[in-house]
């Protein structure tokens, strides 16, 4: 009897209180990050700088490609040594676009996280000022939680953008 005393005046007393949720808003840094004109100058550079390691896997993998054809097409007409020495070709170019590849994946990990980490820091301070100036008592990182459901009026993203803009004009523009 006096383990269900203690709910049930819980729940009676939770009832009569009345349910206040609050000012709730939700950015999306994602989306903020990509739209934001420093956001979208330095994901640019991020491209160009992308684009000759991105050619050179092109090539690696043509190369590979290239030999596992060859080694497909003289299977049964060429020697054995000379199958040997395309597989060994095939399994050396294998070996150098694995190697590049995981370069080029660790080097890109670290400069989207060099790029992005500051815009998303500004963005995260500009969302908590807004909040405060217009009263919400909590906004969430949207993405970083489940949400079923996100009226307009809560999605404070674009007010950071265009605050963010203001802020940290980019030059040239």
């Amino acid at each position: 009897m006096r383990r269900l005393t203690l709910p049930i005046i819980l729940i009676l007393v939770l009832s009569a209180v009345p349910a206040t949720a609050g000012k709730i808003g939700f950015v999306d840094a994602e989306r903020a990050v990509a739209e934001v004109d420093e956001g979208k100058a330095r994901l640019a550079e991020l491209q160009a700088w992308q684009a000759p390691h991105q050619q050179r896997l092109d090539r690696l993998r043509d190369q590979v490609l290239a030999l596992r054809d060859q080694l497909a097409a003289q299977q049964g007409t060429a020697s054995p040594e000379a199958i040997a020495e395309i597989e060994k070709n095939q399994i050396a170019a294998v070996r150098e676009f694995e190697d590049v590849r995981r370069v080029y994946e660790r080097e890109l990990e670290a400069k989207k996280n060099e790029v992005l980490a500051d815009i998303a820091k500004k963005i995260g301070n500009i969302g908590s000022e807004y909040a405060k100036a217009n009263e919400y008592d909590v906004v969430f990182i949207l993405g970083a939680q489940p949400v079923i459901y996100l009226a307009e009026s809560a999605d404070l993203t674009d007010e950071v953008i265009e605050i963010y803009n203001k802020r940290f004009p980019v030059a040239g523009q």
